[in-house]
Parts: C-alpha cells; structure tokens; sequence
C-alpha cells in the first residue's frame, strides 16, 4: 500500500516540475523574440504588411451634421427677408383689373367701323329704265327721262347713268340707300316709263335724297 502511495506522488510532483518549467519557457521565448535584432527577412515581411494596410494617419473625419447646420445658417443669412406683404383674395385681384376693350383692338374696331360704314355709303339701289342692244336707243331714253323727270318729278331730281354691261347698254336714274323708298319712287316713274324696276347698284353718296325729302308726281 504504502508503494502504490509514493508511486502517486511521484507522479504529482512530476507533473507539477513540468508545468513550472514549461510556464517559464513561454515567456522567455517571448522576451527573446521581443529583444533580438530584426534580420532581414522581418523587415521585408513588415514593409509587406504597411504597404497592405491602407494609410489612415492622414484621413480626416469630417463631421456631417455640424456642417449641415452651418451651410443652412448661413444659405438663411444671405438670402434677403420677405417683405410683409398682405394676402389678396379672388375679389381683389378681379376688382384691380380695368374691364373694357384695349386701346390697339379699340382703334382697329373703330377703323373698321368706319371703313364699313363708307362702304356701306357706296351701296344702295336704283331703277333701271332701259336695257338692250342698240347704244343710241339707250342714249334716247336718258334723254326723255332728263326731260319728263324735270316736269313730273316733285322734290328730287334724279340723275341718269348710261352704261354697257354686256350684252346690253343699260340706263339706270336716281341714287338711293333704302329699297322702299327706290320702290316709290319707281311707281311714279313706271308712269312714263313701264319697264321701270328696281335694281341693286352701285350710289353716289350726296346724290341720294334726304329721308326728309318728300318726292311726289306733279301734273302740269
């Protein structure tokens, strides 16, 4: 029994030298490595590894929000600031506008007005009291009518206008803007001339009677 004890033993303090000695090993081998001179294949292996590593001793963080507020402030500082202005409503804005006809498109109206107001001047009607194929027979009855007109006719004098139009010579009187009136005035011709109607043509604007001429037969 005692044999099987000191045998136990034995082996407690073998295993226990061991550990001494291996727990002293580490750290010389460490202290060794620490203080021994580099050879040159250490100092390719560090060159390796700096030229690796990416430098980061000259990057600068720059912090993001700080900037933000700073650029904010000063984008708020240089722009100018609003005028108190005070809201303006529908009604406002439509009160504030001149209703009426611009001035060019007022001008260009009124030309036009007028411009239509002297053509109208120029169209009217007269009674045609010859029309046919012989010139000197067209030239008789102007004649006559210049003749009976100044005998017959009360308040107005019309005058005579012979033309050709083909095919016939044509004889037209009297000067008149308004188609009733041409007619009267037709009615009392037609008792010399029959063939007296009324036609649209071209007037002579201060050959047309006044509407306050009252034109009328006169018997000799």
């Amino acid at each position: 029994m005692s044999g099987y004890v000191a045998t136990f033993l034995f082996v407690l303090l073998s295993i226990s030298i061991s550990g001494c000695s291996s727990t002293k090993t580490v750290p010389e081998s460490v202290i060794s490595q620490a203080g021994r001179t580099l050879t040159n294949s250490d100092t390719l292996y560090q060159d390796t590894m700096e030229a690796t590593v990416p430098v980061q001793k000259d990057r600068i963080d720059i912090p993001l929000v700080p900037n933000v507020t700073k650029m904010s402030s000063e984008a708020d500082a240089n722009v100018p600031a609003e005028p108190n202005i005070p809201l303006l409503s529908w009604a406002d804005f439509y009160a504030s506008i001149r209703p009426g006809v611009p001035v060019e498109l007022a001008e260009s109206l009124e030309l036009e007005s007028t411009e239509n107001q002297e053509k109208n001047l120029y169209e009217g009607f007269r009674i045609q009291i010859y029309s046919g194929l012989l010139p000197a027979m067209a030239d008789t009855v102007s004649k006559q009518f210049r003749t009976w007109s100044v005998q017959h006719v009360s308040g107005y004098s019309p005058e005579t206008y012979t033309f050709f139009k083909a095919p016939y010579y044509r004889v037209h009187v009297g000067d008149f803007h308004d188609r009733t009136r041409a007619y009267s005035v037709s009615q009392i011709i037609k008792r010399q001339f029959p063939d007296a109607w009324v036609v649209y043509d071209r007037v002579i604007p201060w050959n047309v009677p006044a509407d306050s001429v009252l034109i009328r037969f006169q018997r000799n």
